[in-house]
């Protein structure tokens, strides 16, 4: 496995760092951890002096890389740093290109203030154009088995994040918690005042118990596949729109991960996973790990 660190000397990023160093990856597992300099040296200050903040930023870059090398050497994975300048966001997005990554691993500040400003242009730009898997690391994993919820809808993009996480080694003892969001009546109306009369409203009745069919065969093959990799598999629905629905079970079960396709089934289902992972990824307590449906 070809994985790409992000490395900015932020405390999320040596959050992102731990808990990369916590997954039981084989000997063959590559790491490069990746520092994005930024310069912020104006053009017009004197030579000597623009020479000099040049060596500071230099300096603290090699500094930021070496402490990110010093976590991964112990792991035994075939690990190597560098450093490039530019936009943050979009440097990690062309290294993983260039590298052919299979997953970036990266910190988050939080949710509130400028720190959503920062996840949204970096955060969120490497999750909306990261040609791999994207796993961003909210806040501390605990020692022990993680409790890892799994949002599927049967789509394409749904399995095939359930896939990938099946190959990816996490602690022995973790748990699945498999959920499929399933639509409120009121939703797929997207009714707010007074029932329908009987006449109009049976349709609707009908296409919730499609829905609901449909969501326990899905689980039930959802659960076949992970459990493949975990001996604990839980399967549940929870009622609503997929984006909240998500966010409230990842707090019901005190999910460690959330994992989502970057793009769902759409319709009346109102489970576009292309908008929905982004949300999640916004507003989540938990990490999350977005995954894409590979270019055909």
């Amino acid at each position: 496995m070809r994985i790409l660190l992000a490395a900015d000397g932020s405390e999320g990023a040596r959050r992102a760092a731990e808990a990369l160093c916590r997954l039981p990856l084989g000997a063959d597992t590559r790491v490069t951890a990746l520092h994005v300099l930024t310069r912020y040296v104006p053009a017009r200050l004197p030579r000597d002096v623009a020479t000099a903040l040049r060596a500071d930023e230099d300096a603290r870059a090699a500094g930021i890389l070496q402490e990110a090398l010093a976590l991964l050497d112990r792991t035994g994975w075939q690990v190597d740093g560098r450093t490039v300048e530019g936009h943050p966001g979009q440097a990690i997005v062309a290294i993983a290109e260039e590298e052919a990554s299979d997953l970036i691993v990266l910190g988050a500040l939080g949710l509130s203030g400028w720190q959503r400003v920062l996840m949204g242009s970096i955060s969120m730009a490497v999750a909306k154009h990261a040609p791999c898997a994207v796993w961003v690391v909210k806040r501390p994993l605990g020692e022990g088995p993680l409790d890892v919820l799994v949002a599927t809808d049967g789509s394409d993009h749904a399995r095939n994040a359930i896939s990938a996480l099946c190959r990816l080694p996490l602690p022995k003892g973790s748990t699945a918690h498999l959920v499929y969001a399933v639509p409120s009546v009121n939703e797929q109306l997207h009714l707010t005042g007074s029932p329908l009369d009987p006449p109009v409203m049976e349709p609707v009745y009908e296409a919730g118990r499609f829905l609901r069919e449909h969501a326990e065969q899905v689980l039930k093959e959802d659960t076949e596949t992970l459990a493949a990799a975990f001996a604990d598999v839980r399967p549940f629905t929870e009622e609503g729109e997929a984006r909240r629905a998500i966010l409230r079970a990842a707090d019901q079960v005190e999910a460690d991960l959330i994992v989502l396709g970057s793009k769902g089934l759409s319709g009346i289902r109102e489970f576009f996973l292309g908008s929905v992972s982004h949300r999640v990824l916004k507003y989540a307590r938990a990490s999350v790990l977005l995954v894409p449906l590979p270019a055909r």
